[in-house]
């Protein structure tokens, strides 16, 4: 953010420290003699008051040599200068000096753009704004913090210094800072991420925005009447000037043309009368002046009562005029009053509905406190499970001493599976199964410790090694375990069994929907499992599974696998992976080693999801070339 608010700031905290006028705002200073202030004169000035005690004018000087060398963007000097007269202030325990003077550096360090300095001032700026009281000025220094934390990038700590403007200059019904205070929060709420609140302190911008250009438009016009009024009273006073000088101007030359013209007739009566004609003229001269005088003195009676009536009517229609004035400013200030008790009410709604707002987000932070806690506790128990079903699973290194060259690639969609391996060898017989339990996740887990339970009891204690009969009795176990026929339940799992017999080279397969994929001459042959799942529909009328032998020495490789990886969306379309394409990578992986069979699939599946989908299924996929160890 640009820092000429803060600029602005600064400048009338020094009006409010030193007196200064805004036309001295240029930081030159004068003698009582009228000389320009320079550093080394305030220094020198400075100097003397200190001698004196005066540690008050001292640190004026110091203060004005600091502004001096801050005008011609010396900052270094000019924060060893405020930091001088810090500490005559402080020794004074000057309150107003020392916050005047953290401002100002707070301010320079700003400039500087050494932010953590900045902000280390105004904090103890604002701290001694708000032991005064006044808010006006808390509002200055909370919005001088504001703008130094945003760029800090600490935008909620400015969002929260704002918000407390805010409050303040709702309170004190100053329209122009609350329209400063709502773009500011619009802005630091943009930086920090948060459309929503950008949006609503912008809208709430522009309309003061729109309020304040109105009120301007208002005072303008109001101001522009009163120019045009005082500018009308101006002329006619001027023209009245004029009129009675015009009319001086004209008694003045009437009356030097009757003395002209009684000169002349004076001369006139010296020739042609005696002395007594001469008296005689010259009474009835006299009589004739005095009735001319009389006649003027009448006249100019006259016009005064003509002018005192043009002043009267003149001086009614300007007290009309000032009348209508008065009441248009009167019903501006009602509308005025009236719109802004209007903005009042709405300030206060809206701070009712923020503290609601507060309200239903500390309703909403506990309550996601609470389920973050239990999601915690459920990952953690979780977490536990998946220890235990991976307990359950064949251990790796016993399958691969009697397969060496087999690999596994098992990948739960949740921490723990619904898709789990079989291993156990007895009597010379290897028995192998891929199992796809119903669901996923942690009922899936469940659906598959009940099964391996089932199937471990089946094989080991039972010892029974064929494949159809396995799952003739893993059926009747899983239903018997769920109490299928009571409940209804229709979980069960689809599987692919294989036992190897190492005697006769007989691999013998059966399996629950689930087919068997080997290559004999580097041809991929598919023995299709039984339509029907273990346990599920009991509606159904069940049969036997059905028993697949062959011979073992011509198989070159052999492969178990739940649905998981072919049902897998990915691709440039968003597509399944679907059968075709899971073939021809099995068919690709047969020149290649064990390892390289390995991570070839982890690869593709990995390649076919990519970043823009997620996996939607357990997957578990057995590989096995034949070279089995005795």
């Amino acid at each position: 953010m640009r820092l000429h608010f803060l600029y602005y700031l600064f400048f009338l905290a020094v009006f409010a420290l030193f007196g200064i006028t805004p036309a001295q705002s240029q930081n030159v200073f004068y003698t009582p003699d009228g000389k320009k202030l320079t550093v080394e004169k305030c220094i020198e000035a400075s100097e003397e008051r200190k001698a004196q005690g005066d540690y008050r004018g001292a640190s004026d000087f110091l203060n004005k040599a600091a502004l001096i060398h801050w005008e011609r963007k010396e900052y270094r000097e000019a924060i060893d200068f405020f930091q001088r007269s810090l500490e005559l202030n402080q020794r004074l325990s000057n309150q107003s000096g020392i916050y005047g003077i953290y401002s100002n550096l707070g301010t320079i360090y700003a400039d500087l753009e050494k932010y953590d300095s900045a902000y280390y001032y105004f904090e103890r700026t604002l701290e001694g704004r708000r032991k005064s009281g006044q808010k006006p000025t808390i509002i200055s220094a909370l919005i001088n913090s504001s703008v130094v934390l945003n760029n800090l990038k600490r935008y909620n700590e400015s969002a929260v210094l704002l918000t407390e403007a805010l409050d303040l200059a709702k309170e004190t019904n100053d329209i122009d800072q609350m329209k400063s205070c709502y773009g500011m929060l619009a802005e630091t709420y943009e930086k920090a991420g948060d459309t929503q609140k950008t949006r609503y302190y912008f809208d709430m911008y522009r309309g003061f925005h729109e309020l304040s250009q109105r009120n301007r438009v208002v005072e303008a016009k109001n101001e522009a009447e009163e120019q045009r009024l005082r500018a009308a009273l101006l002329e006619a006073e001027k023209e009245k000037a004029q009129l009675e000088i015009e009319l001086k101007e004209k008694e003045i030359k009437k009356e030097r043309a009757k003395v002209e013209a009684k000169n002349d007739t004076l001369a006139e009566l010296e020739k042609n009368f005696s002395k007594q004609e001469l008296a005689l003229r010259v009474m009835e001269q006299q009589s004739a002046l005095r009735e001319a005088e009389f006649e003027r003195e009448k006249a100019a009676r006259e016009e005064k009562i003509i002018r005192q009536k043009l002043w009267i009517v003149l001086t009614s229609g300007l007290l009309a005029l000032v009348f209508v004035i008065a009441l248009f400013i009167y019903r501006s200030r009602q509308q005025k009053k009236q719109a802004n008790i209007e903005l009042r009410q709405k300030s206060y709604e809206i701070s009712q509905q923020q503290n609601r707002i507060v309200v239903q987000n500390k309703k909403i932070e506990k309550a996601f406190s609470e389920i973050e806690q239990k999601n915690k506790n459920i990952t953690a128990s979780i977490n536990y499970a998946q220890r235990i079903q991976a307990a359950m699973l064949p251990d790796r290194r016993l399958i691969a001493q009697t397969l060496p060259q087999s690999f596994i690639f098992f990948k739960p969609r949740d921490i723990v599976s619904g898709d789990f391996y079989f291993f156990h060898e007895v009597d010379n017989k290897v028995i192998l199964a891929a199992v796809d339990c119903t669901g996923h996740g942690v009922p899936g887990a469940f659906m598959s410790l009940i099964g391996n339970e089932v199937l471990s009891r089946i094989v080991k204690e039972q010892k029974i090694t064929e494949p159809d009969k396995i799952l003739n009795q893993l059926d009747q176990g899983i239903r018997n375990a769920l109490h299928q026929e009571q409940t209804h339940n229709r979980d069960g799992m689809d599987m692919s069994l294989v036992t190897l017999d190492k005697e006769r080279n007989i691999l013998q397969f059966a399996g629950a929907k689930n087919p068997l994929y080997y290559f004999e001459n580097q041809e991929l042959k598919v023995i299709k499992g039984d339509k029907m799942s273990i346990g599920g529909d009991f509606h159904k009328s069940r049969s036997n599974f059905k028993l697949h032998e062959i011979n073992s020495q011509n198989i070159e490789s052999f492969y178990l696998f739940s649905d998981g990886f072919q049902d897998q969306f990915g691709g440039e379309e968003g597509r399944k992976f679907m059968v075709g394409r899971f073939k021809r990578l099995l068919a690709s992986l047969q020149d290649k080693s064990i390892e390289s069979q390995t991570q070839t699939v982890e690869q593709t599946f990995q390649d076919w999801i990519g970043e823009d989908y997620e996996q939607v299924d357990d997957v578990l996929l057995l590989g096995v070339k034949m070279q089995i160890k005795n």
